[in-house]
């Protein structure tokens, strides 16, 4: 195939364009051998969120939302912080 472009260096209209008109097998390639999974962040570097999906009893989930109109960041806020206190509880504030 060749070598991968520079990504860094091109616009988003070049990213596209190469994207729509390339053989990306290469590109699968090298993510398939990356050792490190891949991180979506945002353009300061830092990870973005990603959704999740669980289930809740119903009554928990009635709290919850109840409990998120009182909370600046919503629901989300409060199962990130409880999983945090959890985390942190059961293995420690390295993890």
């Amino acid at each position: 195939m060749g070598e991968l472009p520079d990504f860094t260096a091109m616009t988003k209209e070049e990213i596209g364009d190469w994207f729509l008109s390339k053989d990306t097998s290469g590109l699968v390639a090298a993510a398939e051998r990356s050792a490190e999974p891949f991180v979506q962040v945002d353009q300061q570097g830092v990870p973005v969120m990603r959704p999740a999906t669980f289930r809740l009893p119903p009554s928990m989930l009635d709290w919850l939302e109840q409990a998120a109109g009182r909370d600046r960041e919503g629901k989300s806020g409060i199962v990130r912080r409880a999983l945090q206190e959890y985390r942190e509880r059961h293995y420690g504030h390295a993890a």
